[in-house]
């Protein structure tokens, strides 16, 4: 067994090359902490090259009254739109609009609704749509993308595919990024602040002893032991 550690001490060890494991590396090195990652595959090989491509501020959570959350979210996207326009794009989204259509019942909003409109049995109105969207162009100080606006849709090209019956959307922005590529930039910046990225590296086993991790590891070089005084589990579902 190869020991390749010895006398070094990383400031955090983590488990998994995600998005979640690469993000806190790229994170944690640029507050100047010394990392070591271990993916036992690929970067990017699960979840994170098989996810819906958005990133986003979150629409629904306003339904949840996630003020706060749906906030940064959108802050966040502001700044990523920015530091990487080469990967990422505006994708425009239409929300048809139709009286037969209901929502969830469990949310606070609809229990709102449910006292203050009982005659509207789960249905939107309009304007608080409108209203959710406005509020999705506003809290995060949209720079970038184009806002929300109405559509008709017996004139607009959006309702060619849509039934007759659709006659009114409204349409909003979010964005659509190269997530496998989105991981692997964030590994090499962590990389080259200092971070040491092992893939096809499986962590075979993690023990505390006093302040620090001992962390086994079997990749292409055979094992190895590292240490660090901080570990954390990025690794997906499988």
């Amino acid at each position: 067994m190869k020991d390749m550690a010895a006398g070094v001490v990383s400031d955090l060890f983590i488990i998994g090359g995600g998005i979640n494991g690469c993000g806190i590396a790229r994170d944690a090195t640029g507050r100047g902490l010394s990392v070591t990652l271990a993916e036992q595959g690929d970067l990017a090989q699960g979840t994170s090259s098989a996810s819906t491509k958005l990133f986003h501020g979150g629409l629904r959570y306003l339904e949840y009254f996630e003020f706060r959350l749906v906030r940064e979210a959108l802050e966040e996207r502001e700044t990523l739109l920015v530091a990487m326009p080469h990967i990422s794009w505006p994708m425009r989204f239409v929300l048809p609009l139709s009286p037969e259509m209901r929502f969830e019942t469990t949310t606070p909003t609809s229990r709102l609704l449910r006292w203050v409109m009982p005659w509207a049995k789960g249905r939107r109105p309009d304007w608080l749509i409108r209203l959710g969207l406005f509020m999705y162009d506003t809290m995060g100080g949209r720079k970038i993308l184009p806002g929300a606006r109405s559509l008709d849709l017996t004139r607009d090209p959006a309702g060619k595919p849509l039934r007759p019956k659709f006659r009114k959307a409204f349409e909003y922005s979010d964005c659509w990024v190269e997530d496998s590529r989105l991981v692997v930039l964030n590994a090499r910046d962590a990389e080259q602040r200092g971070a040491k990225i092992m893939t096809r590296t499986r962590v075979v086993s993690a023990e505390r002893q006093g302040d620090l991790w001992h962390i086994l590891t079997e990749g292409p070089d055979g094992r190895a032991q590292h240490q660090a005084r901080a570990l954390v589990n990025a690794g997906g579902p499988g």
